[in-house]
Formats: C-alpha cells, structure tokens, sequence
C-alpha cells in the first residue's frame, strides 16, 4: 500500500467528517468493520464498560482520525444512524443465474427496481441526491433520515436488490477499496443528502 493511498483514505474519512458522518476503520482492503468482534471482546482498554460496537466508536475528530488512518491504510465505514442518513443501497445481480424473482420479472438491477417503487409511491426517481458507485457498479443513494422516527436496515425488505442502511449499519464510503474495485463518488449535489422520495414502509 503506498503512501499515496493512504494519504487517500485519510482524506476520504476527514472528507466524510467533514460533512457531519461519523467514520471508524474497515480492515484494510476490506468491508468489515477494523477491531475485535464481540464476542471476542476482552471488556479491556475502550471496551472496559463493555463491548464497543463501530457505530458506537464512529466518530467526526479530526484529531482522533488522523491518528487512526495515519497507523494504517483502513477503509473508511460511515455509521449510517449517528450520521442521521438514510441510504439505499442498489445492488446488480451476482452472476448470471442471479435473476429477479417474478414478482420484479424483467427488472435488471436494484436501479430499476428502485424506480418501480418511486412510481408506485408516486414519487419522482431521486436522480440529484449524494451519490456513490460501489466497487461492484451498484449505488449508494445518500439521504437524510427522517427526524421523527428511528429507522433500521432493511435487507431486501422494499424489493430485489434493495437494500437500507440506518441504525445498527454503516456503508463503505467513497475512496475505500477492495481489490481493484473502489467506492467512488458519482454525484455531488449542493445539499449533500435529500429527503427520502418515500417511506421506509413503502
């Protein structure tokens, strides 16, 4: 890993603080979350008073961050909850027997899917808002989470390939990389992240 690269993720965590998301560490070249799993935990150091999740240990200092992706070249995690986002997650088939199930026949990707449900909900697709191609060529759609309820993940609860990361989930944000697939920036709005186009219920 060069010093050019981990000059890169520095910068993409600091980026990310900068616009009120939470970061903590991924293992480099990878999408898990950098530390000890739970139930490792030896309840010593930072987890003394118990097990310290990433969500809990995300954090916006740019002090604290610098000192961590100085040690080493982490990929960057956003904790979705603390940074009161909302993000869809669009994923594209696997292989070539990954195919929709007849309830979404004919649809090809989680975009599509997506923009079937926006229609229902009578919504416009949400074409403008913080955008993020993942290292696969799915998306990430950045919104703000409504202020009135505490939202969860869902796991293809909307639809085929669609996915939602809130509470108790984070994303791999832009400048991270596994292998010679990288999380990169797409869209770039004035607002960095827009009103849900529908409820997590839709």
């Amino acid at each position: 890993m060069t010093h050019d690269r981990t000059t890169a993720l520095l910068n993409a965590a600091l980026n990310a603080a900068e616009r009120d998301w939470p970061v903590f560490p991924l293992r480099p070249g990878d999408k898990r979350p950098a530390g000890h799993p739970e139930r490792n935990c030896p309840r010593m150091g930072r987890c003394t008073d118990g097990h310290r999740t990433p969500e809990q240990r995300a954090t916006l200092d740019a002090t604290s961050i610098r000192a961590c992706w100085e040690s080493a070249p982490y990929n960057v995690g956003v904790a979705t909850g603390p940074a009161h986002l909302v993000v869809v997650d669009l994923d594209i088939p696997k292989d070539a027997a990954d195919t929709a199930p007849a309830e979404w026949a004919g649809m090809a990707d989680g975009l599509d899917v997506f923009a079937a449900l926006c229609e229902r909900a009578g919504e416009r697709l949400p074409t403008e808002t913080y955008t993020v191609r993942t290292r696969r060529g799915g998306q990430h759609l950045y919104f703000t989470a409504p202020a009135e309820k505490r939202l969860r993940g869902s796991a293809g609860r909307l639809g085929w390939k669609v996915d939602t990361r809130a509470w108790g989930g984070y994303v791999v944000a832009a400048g991270s990389a596994v292998g010679t697939g990288c999380w990169a920036t797409l869209k770039m709005p004035t607002e960095a992240a827009l009103k849900m186009p529908m409820s997590e219920d839709a």
